[in-house]
């Protein structure tokens, strides 16, 4: 399988920063309180396979912290900007990355599963920044948020979610009540079949795309739609295609050729395996 990261270039990211500027204050106690051997295991670990349970450390934290602020310098504001996350289930990884970068800063969420959100805003309740949680499908996101308004929106491991939802809304399996865990078996399995079918692209496509344009029409120009990807080894135990489950975003990347409004563009540090850079054009 395709490694996340390179280990020597995190390492040495790490090694860089002045960590109190980024970790929270019992995030900074946990990074103390391990090893160095204990640091660079879990650091190669995670560069090097598949996320599980035992991943979910400081050190996961702080990986996925600094390439989220590394992907806000010099494309959003430092003060005052406003950032549109769809698809964050009860994911904390932007808020708390916009919390360091940006204190000043405003989070919104178009979350639409009732029991994710709830996780969403429990997790976010101590945080400095606002946060706004809007509880409907983000195709109707011009009901709640003006044209070219958001600095930036954020794909943060959702695009599988997004693309797995709409193929169970066309089979009619609600995943806005249900637990998401719970019928997420049924998911993978779905999902995984359109793609060994080679008919994922016919059955999600254009779903996907509309709800792109939707989400590009509040971006401001010359604004980015950035989206992100990673492995968790719970998925593939449950049965997710492995081919597809590395390839998430080289798949739907041809797709995002039809949109008309922008274009990808690349950074460096990110691997486009794993990131995706979409520039919305000036006016």
């Amino acid at each position: 399988m395709k490694h996340l990261d390179v280990f020597e270039t995190v390492q040495k990211r790490i090694e860089q920063t002045e960590l109190k500027a980024v970790l929270l204050a019992n995030e900074l106690s946990e990074w103390n309180n391990m090893t160095d051997e204990a640091k660079t295991r879990r650091i190669r670990r995670l560069c090097t396979l598949p996320l599980c349970d035992e991943d979910f450390t400081v050190v996961y934290s702080l990986y996925f912290r600094l390439k989220w602020l590394d992907a806000f310098k010099g494309r959003i504001p430092q003060d005052g900007s406003v950032v549109l996350e769809v698809g964050s289930g009860s994911s904390v990884n932007i808020p708390n990355a916009l919390s360091i970068f940006d204190p000043s800063s405003t989070y919104i969420t178009a979350n639409m599963n009732k029991k994710l959100t709830e996780g969403l805003r429990q997790n976010t309740a101590s945080l400095p920044i606002a946060i706004d949680i809007i509880e409907d499908d983000a195709n109707h996101i011009l009901n709640h948020l003006a044209a070219d308004s958001v600095d930036i929106i954020v794909f943060e491991h959702s695009v599988n979610d997004i693309l797995q939802a709409i193929l169970c809304e066309s089979r009619g399996i609600d995943t806005t009540h249900s637990d998401w865990f719970e019928i997420l078996p049924e998911m993978i399995q779905i999902i995984g079949a359109e793609y060994v079918g080679q008919t994922l692209e016919q059955s999600a496509k254009r779903a996907f795309l509309s709800l792109l344009e939707n989400c590009l029409s509040v971006l401001k120009p010359n604004g980015y739609l950035v989206m992100s990807h990673y492995m968790f080894q719970y998925d593939l135990d449950l049965g997710y295609n492995p081919e597809l489950w590395q390839n998430i975003l080289p798949v739907i990347r041809p797709w995002l050729k039809e949109l008309t409004v922008g274009e990808e563009v690349f950074a460096d540090t990110f691997d486009p395996q794993w990131w995706l850079f979409y520039q919305k054009r000036m006016a």
